[in-house]
């Protein structure tokens, strides 16, 4: 027994050696290339834009290697424009205030837009609120096995509308390993729930500002001309639950099941079923009155979100009301606080600061040149770059994918068509979301696959069928409302 512990201690010292080395080696390739990329060929560039351009291309290296955390990459951007960018030829001894500008995304109204999201969910799983009101819908959804896909997908896309989606999927699983133990061990139909959340997860994101983190990142680098929190809405909303109805078809016809009735209503007493020990553990007694305030609170938000054209009220002073009022009556804690994905905050940020960098030197200008935009329609570009950001997505984080792409998109768009160019750079964002072919593609999915109940050709089956139908569904849709508005 000693013996085979220190041989597995062993294991664990050399697989651990081996990932430091591929992450030093990673590191230098990325650098290196970067380096090699940036400052060997003559470019028609002013120096900045040439730093700017190695920054970028460092960036892109360490996202797509995952060399070191997403979020660390931000870091790494913001230092090196203040360093490269701030102090025109390192002189730190002359006083200078250019280094700041790229610390302003810190202060982004988008960063408390996307706090009030994540306080948001923090209260709703705090107060069981999230898992109460799906365990209400899929209790009236009934047991036909169509009814409770269309329940599931339901609730999950509503939900990731305003709670993250990898918070949302773990939150489902405490529903979805109940719901197990009533159906056949022989019915196909067990991976066509766990499917159903990954559908609805992934793409109810793409429905609000708030939803998923490259939206915030289109909407940062759009400024002036994004649209409102409602006009977001208007303009993802539709294609998301067009491309979401297809897949619900989709998966029943993959995974048919062979019971006509599934009766699941006991799940509504329990919160958790733990599979090892067989047994459903009670739901934790909260407050009345902290579920009234959590759903006032959230009622009120989302409201004022959606009724922004009424009052003006701007989307991120409404975004105060849950970041005040869940801290003011103690549902948020500081622990609450310090559990909040600030990683993901991180990794927007330094999304916008790589773009406003981008712009203020004028690289995007110089991609655009790149490009030849003789004969190529403002459609050709969105099919073009919202495929490509799928495949890419597929691979890396959405998010990283966002920052680096959208800069590029928005600076060829505009050369085509000012006009356009918004519904190019949502048209191209959106189809980020539509990436869920491998298992690594998407936490949800990320998430799921660990059930062991899905396999990673379930993945590609239905992430094959997003990819192809959700950028030509997003496109059709953006094309009608600009020759309508």
């Amino acid at each position: 027994m000693l013996d085979t512990r220190r041989h597995i201690s062993k294991l664990i010292d050399h697989a651990y050696h081996l990932s430091q080395k591929f992450v030093f080696i990673a590191f230098g390739v990325s650098f290196l290339l970067a380096f090699a990329l940036a400052f060997i060929p003559t470019y028609s560039l002013k120096q900045d834009a040439v730093y700017t351009l190695f920054i970028l291309l460092f960036a892109a290296g360490l996202w797509v290697s995952e060399a070191i955390p997403a979020f660390a990459v931000s870091l790494l951007i913001i230092a090196l424009e203040i360093v490269l960018l701030g102090f025109p030829n390192f002189d730190f001894a002359t006083p200078s205030d250019n280094w700041k500008v790229y610390l302003q995304p810190w202060s982004s109204p988008l960063i408390f837009l996307f706090l009030a999201g994540f306080i948001m969910a923090a209260a709703a799983s705090k107060t069981k609120l999230d898992i109460w009101l799906a365990k209400k819908i899929l209790f009236y959804v009934g047991g036909k096995p169509h009814n409770i896909i269309t329940g599931l997908i339901g609730i999950t896309f509503v939900l990731s509308m305003f709670i993250s989606n990898t918070a949302t999927a773990a939150m489902m699983m405490t529903i979805l390993i109940p719901m197990l133990t009533h159906i056949k061990e022989s019915n196909p139909f067990k991976k066509s729930i766990f499917l159903a959340v990954v559908v609805g997860a992934n793409l109810g994101g793409m429905a609000t500002i708030i939803g998923t983190p490259p939206n915030a990142i289109a909407v940062g680098i759009l400024g002036q001309d994004a649209p409102s929190f409602i006009g977001w809405i208007g303009m993802a909303l539709p294609p998301a639950l067009v491309v979401t109805l297809i897949l619900r078809f989709v998966i029943l016809k993959l995974y048919p099941s062979n019971q006509s009735f599934i009766d699941f209503k006991i799940i509504k007493e329990v919160e958790h079923f733990d599979d090892s020990t067989k047994k459903f553990s009670k739901i934790p007694t909260v407050p009345s009155w902290k579920k009234n305030v959590t759903i006032t609170i959230f009622t009120l938000t989302i409201l004022m979100w959606l009724s922004g054209p009424l009052h003006h009220v701007p989307t991120t002073v409404v975004s105060l009301i849950p970041i005040i009022g869940f801290t003011l009556f103690g549902i948020i804690d500081a622990d609450d606080i310090s559990s909040i994905r600030w990683d993901v905050i991180i990794l927007i940020i330094g999304g916008l600061s790589l773009g406003l960098a981008v712009s203020k030197t004028g690289l995007d200008l110089w991609f655009a040149t790149l490009v030849s935009t003789d004969g190529l329609s403002i459609l050709l570009l969105m099919f073009i770059f919202s495929y490509l950001i799928v495949v890419i997505s597929n691979f890396m984080s959405n998010t990283a994918a966002a920052n680096i792409m959208l800069p590029i998109v928005i600076a060829i768009a505009i050369t085509i068509s000012e006009h356009s160019t918004q519904m190019v750079v949502v048209g191209v964002t959106l189809s980020a979301s539509f990436a869920m072919s491998l298992v690594v593609s998407t936490p949800p999915n990320a998430i799921i696959h660990a059930s062991k109940k899905v396999d990673s050709k379930d993945f590609l089956i239905l992430g094959a069928i997003t990819a192809l139908i959700g950028p030509v569904t997003v496109i059709g849709w953006l094309y009608c409302i600009d020759i309508i508005f």
